[in-house]
């Protein structure tokens, strides 16, 4: 092969190099135009991203109204945008059903601008002021900024743009066919292309006549989370019903009588234990007080202890005087709450509102039975409380588990539109009948959520800015609207199964504030003639708490139930027990790692409560041999509830032999010493173990150790061995006395002994 000549690479290379240039603009094109398509949402943007965030949407218009789009512009890439534009454009057609709508979404076709910056802007309607052509008693459209022609890096800019609905460009003639939603985007420029855009929708209604969609909200009551007992504690009742607080927020959506309230049987327990008056200094109750009822199941605040008189006395009566004060706060926001919900459709929770599917055939099956009988607790405070209706999580509704909620007394659920579909193709009626056997002789009523109304709703209410969720939810509710305008539908839309959020308001009054809308009680649906519907559907993905949780409250429940049995009130124990479970296996941990971190928290109490019921260490015991004697033993019971029990010492060796004890009650909170009947038998250092065993015999998990010492009486012994030696020294002398004889006198002394006693005797005569 020959080599090419340098001449001709050189014409080919500039040949090439033309080529590339004239074909740069058009590569160059497609890259441009692509930028919007990136630069088209704002979710999950980042930080580098110049982004736009709606603050506020009309999300209606009548004839006699003004569209408003408010919101701010974020540039935190590093560079400045440089001479800035910005639109508002409008859908051309109207976004009538839910394709339409979702298709908006992804691309905003076919749309025109009704407002821009540059043509309505504060210059621009000077100019047209100082022009004469404009009548100041009727503004038309108006973009305001707070940039001028530069965003700086890091800066946000807030813009609002107003448009008359004379300005909109929209049919009035003909109500019924020109109304609908309409899809709106506020977009962002400068020099190099669209830099960012977003989202939203109005709906344009003037004034058709046609029915109305009647829509029935259900609002949970229930506050999930794990506490001790199972209850919620009295200070997180009190942020609840502070101003923010989910509780105060339940309390806004009661002045809107349509709204049906699920109350969960642990809110009303909490409240009932919270505002009850402690016992006095001497452990009784006021004599005010009513007698207290079982009702509770045995639930019980810790007694209250009085200040004591010291250098401390003040503080201490501070703490009571608070608790007194908060008593009285959360019993006036209690008779208030429960006054107004009278007004409502009340239906009642299980216990914890638990995840009952999770819980069927699991070893802790028996808390689902128990849950659903503890709606008693609602029906006691609100007689017209529904305790029939079932409210599985959604998607997890199954044949088996309606069946077995029927048998648990159950004469309605509600299950998702997921499961029981439509058959006409549109949104149907919620009240509805489904089988729950195979043959389908057995059925039970439903109440069918609408998922696409109840979706939306819960994007909104967790939605930091919510304005374009909500001009979506209603944009939706229009276009059900105009599947079967002259139709009326009932619809059931339930709110988060959480605790409520400051979006749950603004989220039921924009539904509600829908001309075409019809807010309805709860009561309403329930006496509707059911629908027929599609059977049920089952979902392999439904969501549930991870069985990962619900081993763990299982292995939690079988190592406490026999520890239980030390308590005075067993039952209460166990009551505060499964309580405690069942508030890890609520229906808002269905989603994520809180059932988990539940669960590890209920475990961590378990351990503590079985530790709290401890011995005192004492050091060893000197024991003499053959005397019955006593060592003493100190019980600890940190517990909240009074404990009987039996001491039992096992010594290690036989050399030492002990009695179990009489069986003592220890108060909660308290400390008792008990004596342990012993005896030594032989010498030996004995090692000794300290249990505590319930009246059923069962030994709870901590004990100590002892040495006890056993050995002889010395004291005795050695005034024996003392009195032997003494003896035996005076023995030896004896003998040894004796051994030698009598000793022998000297013949001189003898004669003058005898010489002087005769001259003693002669002088006495």
């Amino acid at each position: 092969m020959k080599p090419i000549p340098i001449r001709h690479m050189r014409f080919l290379t500039a040949l090439l190099s033309t080529l590339l240039l004239l074909a740069g603009p058009v590569f160059a094109f497609p890259v441009l135009s692509a930028a919007p398509a990136a630069a088209s949402t704002t979710d999950g943007a980042a930080d580098d991203d110049v982004t736009i965030t709606l603050d506020e949407v009309t999300p209606w218009v009548d004839e006699e109204g003004t569209l408003t789009v408010r919101g701010h512009v974020s540039n935190t890439t590093k560079k400045p945008i440089e001479n800035p534009s910005l639109r508002l454009e409008m859908s051309t057609r109207t976004l009538d059903s839910e394709s339409r709508l979702s298709s908006w979404k992804k691309s905003q076709a076919r749309h025109r601008t009704i407002a821009d910056l540059e043509d309505d802007g504060p210059e621009a309607r000077k100019k047209a002021e100082k022009d004469g052509g404009e009548d100041e008693s009727s503004p038309g459209t108006s973009v305001d900024a707070s940039f001028d022609d530069r965003i700086d890096p890091g800066a946000s800019a807030e813009f609002t743009v107003t448009v008359p609905a004379d300005d909109l460009g929209l049919k009035k003639s003909s109500p019924v066919s020109s109304w609908g939603p309409r899809g709106l985007a506020v977009q962002l420029g400068d020099e190099s292309g669209l830099r960012a855009s977003e989202i939203g929708f109005t709906t344009w209604y003037p004034d058709p006549k046609f029915d109305q969609t009647k829509v029935s909200l259900l609002a949970p009551v229930t506050l999930p989370g794990h506490t001790e007992g199972g209850l919620i504690d009295p200070d997180r009742l009190d942020k609840a019903i502070a101003e923010g607080g989910s509780l105060a927020t339940i309390g806004k959506l009661l002045e809107k009588k349509e709204v049906g309230l699920a109350i969960d049987p642990r809110v009303i327990a909490s409240f009932e234990a919270a505002v009850a008056e402690p016992p006095d200094a001497d452990g009784e109750a006021p004599e005010e007080t009513e007698e207290p009822s079982d009702k509770d199941g045995g639930q019980t605040r810790t007694p209250q202890v009085p200040a004591a008189e010291n250098d401390e006395g003040d503080v201490s009566a501070a703490e009571l005087e608070a608790e007194a004060d908060q008593r009285k706060r959360l019993g006036s926001w209690y008779r208030d709450f429960v006054s107004a919900a009278q007004k409502h459709t009340i239906i009642a929770l299980p216990f914890g509102d638990p995840d009952l599917s999770a819980l069927r055939g699991s070893r802790i099956e028996h808390l689902s039975t128990y849950a659903q009988k503890q709606r008693g607790l609602v029906k006691d405070v609100f007689p017209e409380a529904r305790t029939d209706i079932a409210w599985p999580v959604a998607g997890s509704a199954t044949k088996n588990g309606l069946r077995a909620l029927e048998k648990t007394g159950n004469s309605a659920a509600i299950i998702s539109d997921e499961q029981q579909p439509s058959i006409t193709g549109i949104h149907d009626d919620a009240h509805s009948q489904t089988t729950i056997t195979d043959d389908g002789e057995s059925t039970i009523d439903t109440l069918v959520t609408d998922s696409k109304l109840t979706d939306l709703s819960a994007e909104a209410i967790a939605s930091d800015h919510p304005a374009s969720e909500l001009s979506e939810l209603i944009a939706e509710s229009a276009a059900i609207q105009s599947e079967a305008p002259y139709r009326t539908r009932r619809l059931l839309v339930p709110l988060p199964r959480a605790a409520a959020s400051e979006g749950w308001e603004q989220t039921v009054e924009a539904l509600n504030s829908a001309p075409w809308i019809d807010p309805t009680g709860l009561d309403e649906l329930l006496d509707s003639p059911s629908e027929s519907r599609g059977l049920l559907q089952s979902q392999s993905d439904a969501p549930h708490i991870r069985k990962k949780a619900v081993r763990s409250l299982a292995e939690t429940r079988a190592g406490q139930a026999e520890f239980n049995s030390v308590f005075t009130d067993r039952e209460g124990a166990d009551i505060r027990l499964d309580r405690e479970l069942l508030s890890c296996t609520s229906a808002a941990w269905t989603l994520g790692r809180n059932a988990n971190i539940c669960a590890d928290a209920a475990r961590e109490q378990s351990r503590k409560l079985m530790d709290s019921l401890h011995l005192r260490k004492g050091s060893s015991v000197l024991l003499v041999t053959g005397e019955k004697t006593t060592i003493p033993v100190t019980i600890v019971n940190d517990s909240p509830a009074e404990a009987t029990l039996r001491i039992r010492m096992k010594p290690a060796t036989p050399q030492l032999r002990a009695q179990t004890t009489e069986t003592v009650k220890v108060p909660a909170a308290e400390t008792m010493r008990v004596d342990v009947p012993v005896e030594g038998l032989a010498n030996a250092d004995v090692p000794t173990t300290i249990e505590m065993v319930t009246a059923d015999d069962v030994v709870l998990p901590k004990h100590e150790s002892l040495m006890v010492r056993v050995r002889a009486d010395w004291e005795n012994i050695g005034t024996a061995v003392i009195g032997l030696a003494l003896a035996a020294v005076f023995v030896i002398g004896l003998v040894k006395t004796i051994a030698r004889g009598r000793p022998k006198i000297p013949e001189q002394q003898l004669a003058d002994a005898m010489a002087r006693a005769q001259t003693d005797e002669n002088e006495k005569r």
